[in-house]
């Protein structure tokens, strides 16, 4: 792969259809400027990834953790009734595109990681709005042929992409606080009958840290909150939720796809997964924010930085 953020063999389609330029980071940059300054935006289509699973997604709504969106497929050719072909001569690939339009639905914001193309916004309007009820395609888009073999080619890559949507809405996501939902930290869960010294023996931590989960402001690895649990005699549901969930600002800020190479370049250097490196930063910046004293939303952005910065640069050096 030539380029981080869009799948190898996009390049080589491109290639064989003389049209790499468009696919390329300095074509995608031309397009849609610096991933650190990404703009989601309804008609775009994305490259998700998380994992081992990468999908293109044609955006059809923006929601607030989520966006809607229908899959799509170019390599290898497949279409059925059921979906819409948009023309080769619409999109940045050079080949046509299947769009798997009753496929759309609900995919969370932190798997995006790159656009790579920008369609004429009457396509996921007219997949919104008129798909189900007939009406006149978009110049452009033709329906897909239909296809009576349950087992052919198909119907194997939709049901490769099925599987690859429930996988990439289980990436998991952050903590967000919601109103309605009561919070309390592990301390008031044991209302007093805690053994300090046996839950610090068993963490294998230093007080001050032990101090931060026992009131909710440290995130915690799966194998912490199993010990906890066995010290605690909590369950490990009970032990997860007491830690505190994070302001919905800040997980917005730390979700957005502008935010995923820092993401996975901490990730590769501290030797954890992409989601602990969101995870422990995000808190990291809340930490920040908390030893202030103001009435207006914190720069979130500003508090990742400074976070950042500071884990970059330890105290004491220069």
């Amino acid at each position: 792969m030539s380029d981080e953020g869009v799948p190898a063999r996009l390049f080589d389609l491109a290639r064989r259809a003389q049209a790499p330029e468009a696919l390329s980071d300095h074509g995608l940059r031309v397009r849609f400027g610096d991933p650190a300054d990404a703009v989601i935006q309804v008609g775009q289509v994305w490259r998700a990834h998380w994992e081992d699973v990468s999908a293109l997604l044609l955006l059809l709504a923006t929601e607030v953790r989520d966006v809607l969106a229908a899959p799509v497929s170019i390599d290898p050719p497949a279409e059925d009734e059921r979906c819409f072909v948009i023309d080769a001569s619409l999109t940045a690939f050079a080949i046509d595109a299947t769009v798997w339009a009753d496929m759309a639905g609900s995919v969370p914001v932190r798997v995006l990681e790159r656009a790579v193309d920008q369609w004429n916004e009457a396509i996921p309007d007219w997949i919104l709005q008129r798909s189900g009820s007939g009406g006149e395609l978009p110049q452009g888009v033709r329906p897909g042929r239909p296809t009576s073999d349950e087992f052919g080619p198909s119907a194997l890559v939709r049901a490769e992409i099925a599987d690859d949507l429930d996988a990439l809405a289980r990436a998991p996501g952050l903590p967000a606080a919601t109103p309605e939902e009561p919070w309390q930290d592990l301390a008031s869960l044991l209302r007093g009958k805690l053994d300090l010294a046996a839950l610090r023996a068993a963490l294998d931590l230093p007080q001050p840290e032990v101090m931060r989960i026992l009131r909710g402001k440290a995130p915690l690895t799966t194998d912490q909150m199993a010990v906890v649990a066995s010290v605690t005699g909590l369950t490990t549901e009970q032990v997860a939720e007491s830690v505190r969930p994070l302001p919905l600002g800040l997980v917005l800020k730390a979700e957005h796809p502008r935010w995923r190479p820092t993401w996975q370049q901490r990730a590769r250097t501290h030797g954890i997964t992409e989601a602990q490196a969101r995870l422990t930063a995000s808190y990291g910046a809340y930490a920040l924010a908390a030893r202030e004293t103001r009435a207006t939303e914190p720069d979130w952005d500003q508090r990742l930085r400074e976070f950042l910065r500071d884990e970059a640069e330890p105290a004491g050096e220069s």
